[in-house]
């Protein structure tokens, strides 16, 4: 019998805590997005769809939505090739001490807090005197409003977002290289292959387990870290131009009290990164060639 159990002691720590704090939260939310319960009141009341009608009939959840599908336009392609190419570039220089300090200075902006970066990109972006419109003052260019300017908030964000994070792909990007074969690089080469048709028939394949890993967890990755830019930088401003989903649920939900609400756009988004991921899964995996 303490043999059956011996197991479960490793793994019920973390299968305790998935329970708690991930299907827990989730079970919650589902419940509270058909209630109409503020969770300090005794009464509470089935609301059934209301909630989601109502956050589907709100003009400031359609403009989060549709700034959310701009947000993954821009930072999901950015986060994947991007740090790909950062980290072939720095491949190229293994075993050299610039290697190192190329992929320490890269990563460095990684392990910077939400608060210090939006803090310092806030002085740099600062349309009055930052560093970015007084270069463009000496250039002789017009200056620029940056995160102030409701066109320019989402690249502003996007930007900002893309070099706080981009830092973990590229690690993993440089770890799958590492364990392509040399041989394999080596006999390619002395059969005239040339360096794009080395990637994308010999190395991209051996490294498209890891590529897949990306693919999926960067969709996760950028709901996420938007959200600490956009609470320091902007605020979700101007005029709301630069709010995702994930800041407008936080909103709604802490802000303004309105649990109902925030836990309808809680579930919507859970649908919608499921299909997306269920999607990813389904046409791509199949393309992946693990070893």
């Amino acid at each position: 019998m303490m043999k059956r159990l011996v197991p479960w002691l490793f793994v019920g720590p973390a299968v305790l805590s998935v329970i708690i704090f991930l299907y827990g939260p989730m079970i919650a939310s589902l419940v509270l997005s058909v209630l109409d319960w503020n969770l300090l009141s005794p009464e509470i009341g089935f609301a059934g769809a209301d909630h989601y009608e109502a956050v589907l009939a709100r003009r400031d959840f359609r403009q989060a939505a549709w700034n959310t599908v701009l947000y993954c336009v821009i930072l999901i392609p950015a986060q994947i090739i991007l740090p790909l190419i950062f980290a072939l570039m720095i491949h190229g220089l293994r075993g050299s001490r610039m290697a190192v300090i190329y992929r320490s200075a890269l990563f460095l902006p990684t392990i910077v807090a939400y608060s210090v970066a939006g803090v310092a990109w806030s002085w740099l972006l600062n349309p009055v005197n930052g560093l970015f419109n007084e270069v463009l003052s000496a250039f002789g260019w017009p200056r620029s409003r940056w995160h102030t300017d409701p066109d320019l908030a989402i690249l502003a964000v996007s930007m900002v977002t893309f070099w706080k994070s981009f830092g973990l792909n590229m690690l993993l990007w440089l770890a799958a290289l590492a364990t392509v074969p040399q041989s394999l690089i080596e006999a390619a080469r002395l059969d005239g292959a040339g360096r794009l048709r080395m990637f994308f028939d010999l190395t991209l394949p051996l490294i498209s387990p890891t590529a897949f890993f990306i693919a999926v967890t960067t969709l996760f990755s950028v709901l996420d870290d938007i959200v600490g830019v956009v609470d320091v930088l902007t605020g979700g401003g101007p005029a709301g131009s630069s709010t995702n989903l994930l800041y407008y649920l936080w909103q709604q939900g802490l802000g303004y009290f309105q649990f109902g609400q925030a836990s309808a756009v809680a579930m919507m988004m859970i649908a919608a990164v499921l299909l997306v991921t269920w999607a990813q899964f389904a046409l791509v995996e199949r393309k992946v060639h693990y070893e």
